[in-house]
């Protein structure tokens, strides 16, 4: 039996990973599953691999499921499950288990893109480097270049391009500190609808959904994208995305930096913003109930490790009414 760099079997892992997969969309997973499936993928390329062919696996199959509902949405589940069946590789019938209905399509989705966010997405399972909730690392990349990863942040190395091009990395999600040294071989970001070269210094780079933030902090950073190419110095903002670049911004470094020391700060935030910041560091969720409530705003410094301080602050600042769930979830209205 064939083996891979792990030395197991690599039909002991694709069942492996499989496993992951129903795991996964079973409604039943938890923040600790994530912890785990992150540190199995960890193990090993091999296990990667696997578990990047368990996903496409998924995915295909609810591309047929979902199709097959929009042209026959009145028919029983059971001619539902036959027709997709009948255009499934039966080597992918290992994933139906008690047959996938329209709600099998809608785990499906969940997985892809998890509801508010309760556990990572795919792309961020498979990234290189992860960090989970409330934690930050660091990676030394050879050539002088230093890697400062924030909380739910993921990266994924990319092909390397010409030599001028130096490096590739991708930013899946969250926020990470680049610091390129004098010295240092010529880095690639990949970002939503755009690239980013940084320069001699330091550069900051923020993904929120389809939303991405260019900061530099220190020295100089070239922003590329349909638009042209854009020079950023010290101090300077940009959003990227898909409705384009925005106008260059001038910020306050340091605190755009805050979270290097452990901090959150907020400064006359608009509380439906500062409420999805916060839900970056914490574990579960918080959300807002209230439109009237959004639109408060809230200022201060809170540690990255106490952020239900900061919900108990909105508490008694807005009058806010909050109600705590299992999982971590706080609704305030």
């Amino acid at each position: 039996m064939a083996s891979n760099s792990s030395g197991e079997p690599a039909s002991s892992l694709d069942e492996e990973a499989r496993a992951w997969v129903r795991r996964l969309q079973s409604g039943q997973a938890r923040g600790r599953d994530a912890r785990l499936l992150s540190d199995w993928c960890a193990r090993s390329a091999a296990h990667r691999e696997a578990f990047a062919r368990a996903r496409q696996e998924w995915r295909d199959i609810g591309a047929v499921a979902l199709t097959h509902g929009r042209l026959f949405p009145r028919r029983r589940r059971a001619d539902a499950e036959g027709a997709v069946l009948a255009g499934v590789d039966p080597r992918r019938r290992w994933f139906l288990g008690a047959g996938l209905s329209a709600a099998g399509a809608a785990a499906v989705v969940a997985v892809v893109r998890p509801p508010l966010g309760l556990w990572p997405s795919w792309d961020e399972f498979a990234a290189d480097y992860r960090t989970g909730v409330g934690e930050q690392s660091r990676v030394a990349l050879a050539d002088a270049i230093d890697l400062t990863l924030n909380t739910r942040t993921s990266l994924s190395l990319r092909p390397a391009g010409t030599a001028e091009e130096g490096r590739r990395l991708r930013l899946i999600a969250g926020e990470v500190a680049v610091r390129r040294g004098p010295d240092a071989a010529p880095l690639t970001l990949d970002i939503e609808g755009a690239q980013v070269l940084p320069g001699v210094g330091s550069v900051e780079l923020r993904r929120l959904a389809d939303r991405c933030v260019v900061t530099c902090t220190e020295g100089s950073a070239v922003v590329l994208s349909d638009a042209g190419r854009l020079a950023l110095r010290a101090g300077e903002r940009v959003g990227v995305g898909a409705g384009g670049v925005s106008r260059v911004a001038t910020v306050d470094v340091a605190q755009a930096a805050a979270w290097h020391r452990g901090v959150v700060a907020f400064d006359n935030t608009p509380l439906s913003e500062a409420v999805e910041e916060i839900n970056r560091y914490r574990a579960g969720r918080v959300v807002l109930t209230s439109n009237a409530l959004a639109r408060h705003r809230l200022s201060g410094h809170f540690r990255i490790d106490a952020l239900d301080e900061a919900i108990g602050q909105i508490e008694v600042l807005f009058g806010a009414r909050v109600t705590r769930l299992p999982a971590g979830l706080v609704m305030l209205g």
